[in-house]
């Protein structure tokens, strides 16, 4: 069974987008002066929506076909603009900017609970000189009070800042946010490569 088979099976009951991530909300500040922004692995688009609805020109990029439907028609019921691409962030080569309908990249970049290794370290070829990245992934100190994730969608700890090749960390913290501990980097591509 494919990924987009699998994503889509698990999507296959939900009616509704879902909330979007607290991590992301609570960096509206620094999103304010974003046009543009991607939300990677985004799933049913909760914080696409959420993006989108702040006046951000926001593509929201997942493996799901079934998860990207609910999102275009929460999205249409709530009069946001949202584009939508479906694609395996998971593939050799990774996407590239073009292959995800990017014009020149993005200024914000989303990746929450989604890890794969290779693409965090493109992260940075995403976005335009300066954009930021907001990158939320559980910790394996998860585990001692949580089932899943399992231990190959954790991050060790200290490990998610090295993990984003040419990003400068704004800001990096790790702990219990209610129920998971995560790993939570707001970070920087240079102005200049």
């Amino acid at each position: 069974m494919s990924a987009a088979d699998r994503w889509d099976a698990k999507y296959a009951e939900w009616e509704e987008p879902g909330l979007p991530s607290e991590f992301v909300t609570g960096c509206a500040d620094m999103l304010a002066d974003c046009p543009t922004a991607v939300d990677l692995a985004g799933g049913a688009g909760g914080t696409a929506l959420w993006l989108a609805a702040q006046g951000i020109d926001t593509t929201l990029v997942d493996v799901s076909e079934r998860a990207l439907e609910i999102a275009r028609t929460a999205a249409g019921e709530r009069s946001l603009r949202l584009r939508t691409v479906q694609a395996d962030l998971e593939s050799v080569p990774l996407p590239t900017v073009a292959d995800l309908g990017g014009n020149g990249g993005w200024h914000a970049a989303v990746c929450t609970n989604f890890l794969y290794r290779p693409m965090l370290g493109a992260l940075g070829s995403l976005l335009v000189p300066g954009g930021i990245a907001l990158v939320l992934i559980a910790t394996v100190d998860n585990l001692l009070y949580n089932a899943r994730p399992g231990r190959p969608f954790l991050v060790e700890r200290g490990e998610l800042p090295g993990l984003c090749h040419g990003l400068e960390p704004i800001s990096f913290e790790e702990g219990w946010f209610g129920h998971r501990h995560e790993a939570r980097l707001v970070a920087r591509r240079g102005t200049t490569d």
